[in-house]
C-alpha cells in the first residue's frame, strides 16, 4: 500500500534536538514529577529518519503528556547496539530492529517486547528490471549481508520460493557494493529500505525491480523494547507509550503534511526528499501486516516466533521461549486502527 496519496507535497527544511532524561530510567509510576508525568527515556534505532515523524507529532500534540508520560528521546547506534543500551537502562525503551532485540533476548539481555511499531518487514530486493520474479534470479548475482538479518531472510527466502539457491552467485555485501550495483556488475542487491540510501539507488536506477520479501516470508520489522527494571516500576508509563505511539501514528496519517512539514523541520541535517521516501516506506510498514485489521502499535506473538525461527535457521539468534520475553498487556485497550 502506498501513502503517497496522503500527502500533496510539502515541502520544508530544518533540525533535530532532544533531551535525554537518563537520570529517570527506573523511577517508579508513584515517583512522577510534580506535573504527574512518569519521565520515560527512548531510543530510535538509528538518527533521524521517517520513523521519527511520530514521536514529533506526538510531543507537538501533547499525545504523550495525555498518557501521564514526560518523553525525551535520542538518537541510536544501530539496533545491535541500542539493544544492549536499553538492556542496561540507559534508555527506558526503545522502537528497536526486531531482529537485534530477538537476538539479544536469546542472548538474555533483560528487554521485554511491549508493542510493535512495524509487522512487516522492510527488507527488500532491489533487482534488475529484466528480474520479475524469484525464479528470475537464478543464474543471476545477488549481494547481501550475509551474517546479518538480510542473509537470514535470503535464506528463508530461497526455502519460501522454491528457487534453486545454488543458482544465485550470493556475494556477501560490503562499502563497494551499492557503487557495483549501480554500475550494472550486480543484479541484485538486498537492502533495509526505508532509508535514503534505498531513495538514492532508486533516483539512479529508476526502472528497479522492487522485490519486498515480506511477500514470501513474513518477519517483523520494528518492536518497542522495554528495559525489565523499568517496566516492572512504571507499568503504566509503559502502557501509555504504547498507545500514545499509536496515537500518534494515527494522527500522523490523518494529517500527513502538516506532519511531514514537522519532521523537515526537526530534521535540517536530512534532504528533505529522503524524509518524504522514508516516511512513506515507514508508514507501509505500520500500518501493513497485522496492524492493518488489530490496529497501530499491535502484534501477536505469531509474528515473534516466525522472526525468530527465520533467525535461528540462520545460526543468528539462540533458542529461547518467545513467552519469556514478550508480552501483550500493554496494547492499547481499543484498536487504533490506521
Amino acid at each position: 500500500m502506498s501513502l503517497s496519496a496522503r500527502r500533496t507535497g510539502a515541502i520544508a527544511a530544518a533540525g533535530l534536538s532532544a533531551t535525554l532524561l537518563l537520570s529517570a530510567c527506573g523511577e517508579s509510576d508513584a515517583e512522577a514529577h510534580e506535573d504527574g508525568l512518569t519521565p520515560l527515556s527512548m531510543a530510535f534505532e538509528w538518527t533521524c529518519s521517517g520513523d521519527w515523524s511520530v514521536v514529533h507529532a506526538g510531543l507537538e500534540q501533547g499525545i504523550f503528556e495525555k498518557h501521564g508520560i514526560a518523553l525525551s528521546y535520542d538518537r541510536g547506534q544501530g539496533g545491535s547496539d541500542t539493544v544492549p543500551m536499553v538492556a542496561a537502562g540507559e534508555f527506558d525503551l526503545g522502537v528497536l530492529g526486531a531482529a537485534p532485540t530477538i537476538i539479544g533476548a536469546g542472548q538474555g539481555l533483560p528487554v521485554t517486547v511491549v508493542g510493535a511499531a512495524a509487522t512487516s518487514g522492510p527488507v527488500t530486493i532491489l533487482a534488475s528490471s529484466d528480474i520479475k520474479e524469484p525464479a528470475d534470479l537464478e543464474g543471476r548475482t545477488l549481494a547481501v549481508q550475509t551474517d546479518q538479518f538480510e542473509g537470514a531472510m535470503w535464506e528463508a527466502y530461497v526455502q519460501a520460493t522454491g528457487i534453486d539457491g545454488d543458482k544465485v552467485d550470493v556475494i556477501p555485501a560490503d562499502d563497494a557494493t551499492t557503487a557495483e550495483f549501480l554500475g550494472g556488475s550486480l543484479d541484485a542487491l538486498v537492502v533495509f529500505y526505508p532509508t535514503a540510501s534505498t531513495q538514492a539507488i532508486l533516483d539512479a536506477r529508476p526502472d528497479l525491480t522492487v522485490m519486498p520479501m515480506q511477500e514470501h516470508v513474513p518477519a517483523y520489522g520494528h518492536l518497542m523494547v522495554a528495559n525489565n527494571s523499568y517496566l516492572a516500576e512504571n507499568p503504566d508509563a509503559v502502557r501509555g507509550y504504547v498507545t500514545a505511539w499509536s496515537e500518534s501514528a494515527k494522527w500522523v496519517l490523518d494529517n500527513w503534511d502538516a506532519a511531514y512539514e514537522m519532521l523537515v523541520d526537526k530534521c535540517p541535517e536530512v534532504d528533505p526528499a529522503a524524509l518524504e521516501f522514508s516516511m512513506d516506506a515507514y508508514f507501509d510498514g505500520y500500518t501493513g501486516g497485522y496492524a492493518t485489521a488489530n490496529g497501530l502499535g499491535t502484534f501477536e506473538v505469531a509474528g515473534i516466533t516466525e522472526t525468530q525461527s527465520v533467525l535461528e535457521q540462520a545460526g543468528l539468534a539462540k533458542p529461547r521461549s518467545v513467552e519469556e520475553f514478550v508480552t501483550l498487556e500493554y496494547l492499547p485497550s481499543e484498536p487504533i486502527v490506521p
